[in-house]
């Protein structure tokens, strides 16, 4: 533990770290798990999923400013074709790597935004960046090296691919932190927590078919919903 505090962006690197193992463990046996039963664990995951997109939900201080940030940042996001840059961008690196997994894209992008989007991820940033605290990331990282297993079981080396988005996401919250802290209030946490719990929650419902959002246009929600906060 002290090791991995004493790191610039420890926790960081031990979230990367445990999502590249879980990944490859992912990948080693799903070769031997029937389809019928990765279907059955996928669609545990994405119940899963949608429990955990509801309780982040309820830490939400400030409905309306959760929702303007949503349809604000949707908006935005739809006018950048974020949606289709990360798509872009996924189904370039799959190609210029070879790689013939067809569910490559739906898994590098759905399990950047599982793994990126959460309080955890930008609170235990934080509080590794300013009090050399890496405990939440490390948490997070045992949590996100078990759904990186289920995950790399139904969309295969995606999965593995994520680590890279979230290690720039999440190592950029924690270099930064010390020069924004003082901005951001109780307030701002927990509706940052009900954005992405609302995004995560869309996730859940992608991975169950029953939906099929856009969650990468709401991305500008996640900064958006600080500036609505003050608002009220």
């Amino acid at each position: 533990m002290e090791f991995i505090n004493s790191l610039p962006a420890g926790g960081t690197i031990f979230n990367s770290i445990a999502v590249l193992i879980g990944g490859a463990v992912g990948l080693t046996i799903g070769k031997f798990i029937p389809e019928r039963l990765q279907t059955g664990i996928f669609n545990c995951l994405g119940m899963f999923t949608l429990y955990v997109g509801i309780n982040m939900c309820l830490q939400t201080k400030h409905a309306i400013a959760v929702l303007l940030a949503l349809v604000t940042g949707n908006i935005i996001g739809d006018l950048l074709m974020l949606e289709e840059k990360l798509n872009n961008l996924s189904n370039t690196v799959k190609a210029k790597l070879n790689i013939s997994s067809a569910s490559f894209t739906e898994g590098l992008v759905s399990a950047t935004l599982l793994f990126c989007v959460g309080s955890m991820a930008i609170i235990g940033s934080f509080e590794d960046g300013i009090r050399h605290n890496a405990s939440i990331l490390m948490t997070k990282g045992v949590m996100d090296g078990i759904a990186s297993i289920m995950f790399a079981t139904s969309f295969g080396i995606g999965v593995i691919f994520s680590i890279f988005p979230m290690f720039i996401y999440q190592g950029s919250i924690t270099l930064l932190a010390s020069l924004i802290e003082s901005y951001i209030t109780p307030d701002m946490y927990a509706n940052i927590s009900g954005v992405g719990g609302l995004m995560i929650m869309g996730i859940g419902l992608n991975m169950l078919r029953i939906t099929k959002l856009k969650l990468g246009n709401m991305l500008p929600a996640l900064l958006l919903v600080a500036f609505f906060t003050l608002l009220f």
